[in-house]
């Protein structure tokens, strides 16, 4: 969960330091995933529903920033991959494209 073969599989292909990025954004989106799931399960069982009260909103609110990290970091290693294809394909490195 917290250790991304594929993402050192590419250390070969791109710089160390992107790699490096990459392995630690894969590593803290298994973090949150997994606090994702501690939090859902605390909003449809440790909080009442039927009466919410703050704790309630307080968890699905947790439940949606969870979801939002990991979206945004998940784009982030999206674009670290489309910057990676197209350095292979026009030749440039990495750090010299837009």
């Amino acid at each position: 969960m917290f250790y991304s073969r594929a993402a050192n599989r590419l250390s070969s292909m791109e710089d160390a330091h992107i790699n490096s990025m990459r392995v630690w954004l894969r590593k803290i989106n298994g973090l949150l995933m997994f606090l994702l799931a501690i939090s859902f399960f605390a909003g449809f069982f440790a909080v009442d529903l039927d009466h919410p009260t703050h704790m309630t909103a307080i968890v699905w609110l947790a439940v949606c920033g969870l979801v939002l990290a990991l979206l945004a970091l998940g784009l982030v290693d999206l674009r670290l991959t489309w910057r990676l294809r197209n350095s292979q394909r026009t030749g440039l490195p990495i750090d010299k494209q837009l």
